[in-house]
This record gives C-alpha cells, structure tokens and sequence, in this order.
C-alpha cells in the first residue's frame, strides 16, 4: 500500500513539474537531442558578424545579441532597463537584461546579465527559459556577445557558483573582481524556484 501510495506520489510531482517548468524541460530535450548548435540569428537584430578579434572600445552601441553555442542559445540583450525589479522582469520578456549598474559587455569591468531560467506555462515573452542549462555550461566553453556594429566579443568561462542572494554578496563580489573585462550570467536556481542564484562567470578572450 505505501509503495503504490509512493509511485502514485511521484507520478503526480513529476506531472505537475513538467506542466509547471515545460519550457526548462524542452530546452533540456533539445539539448539532449540537438548537436548543441545555436538557433539561428534573429533577422535585423544584429548587422555585421565579422571574424575581427575581441577588443575592448571606449564606446559601444545600443543593440547586442548573447551567444552561447555549446547550449544554442542566441538571445537579445536588453540595455538599459534601470533598476526597478518590476521593468527589470519586464524587459526579461524580451531577451537577457543587462544589469545597467554594471558596465557592458567588452567594456572594462565586470558586466551582468540576467535571464530566466523557467517559467510558468502562461509566461508572455520567448526568452522564458532562455538560462535552463546555464549549470551545464563548463571552464573554457565560450559566451559570445555581438552588437548591432558588427563588434564581436568572446568571453571564456572561469568558474560557477551557486548562491543565497539573501546573504552570500561576497561570494558574487569575489567573482566580479577583475581588471579587465568579463561577463557573468545570472538566473534563478534550482529551476522552478528563486530560492537561490546561480552566476557563471567568463572572461574576455
């Protein structure tokens, strides 16, 4: 009896996960059955992809576009949303949202973006589950991010961690330190819950 009790118990989590976080699971079911390619690039968000080298430039435009091959993912970056949490996970309904106290990515400094990793079914925006496989990424894959001038960055994965954002700032503050240019990738963690952060921190190649 208590062992059918349990399957019937399991059953009905595992339903109600998959209804509650489809989006996290059909990135995980694409990744799995994919080659891990990215998605195409979104027609007129970004002009010119040239080979130039990674450089760092005093001023950088407007429009940029975040590429992670390894886990197909090619989303747009949404600058300068401010500071308010209400138009922050407004503007997450149109791509990633750089974190406008921090400087942009390819600038000196420490950029921060965020970005959803699940989302409730009747989620609005496309980018709902755009950082559900942000744990699978490891040191050395690369962060691409690409401006609408055509400028390429590339970033090389350092580290990862997993933190309180009630309580563990100097654990991210660590990470943010460096005296050239990086990028770290924040979004809720475990999936389903914004209990914790996960922070996956590259810097630039």
């Amino acid at each position: 009896m208590k062992l059918r009790f349990l399957k019937i118990f399991i059953l009905c989590f595992l339903v109600i996960f998959t209804v509650l976080n489809g989006r996290f699971v059909y990135a995980n079911l694409r990744y799995w059955l994919s080659d891990g390619s990215a998605a195409p690039l979104p027609e007129g968000r970004v002009a010119r992809l040239p080979l130039s080298p990674s450089r760092i430039l005093p001023v950088l435009p407007g429009q940029g576009l975040l590429k992670i091959d390894r886990l197909g993912i090619a989303a747009p970056i949404v600058f300068n949303a401010g500071n308010d949490l209400k138009v922050l996970y407004q503007n997450l309904e149109l791509g990633v949202v750089h974190y406008s106290d921090s400087p942009k990515p390819g600038e000196k400094g420490t950029s921060v973006i965020l970005g959803h990793s699940s989302a409730y079914p009747w989620y609005k925006g496309n980018y709902g589950s755009v950082f559900a496989l942000l744990g699978k990424l490891q040191v050395g894959d690369t962060i691409r991010v690409q401006y609408e001038d055509g400028s390429t960055f590339t970033f090389a994965v350092k580290q990862s961690l997993v933190f309180s954002p009630f309580g563990d700032e100097r654990r991210l503050a660590e990470i943010e330190k460096t005296s050239g240019s990086s990028i770290i990738l924040v979004s809720c963690w475990p999936v389903g819950t914004n209990y914790k952060r996960i922070a996956v921190q590259a810097e630039l190649i």
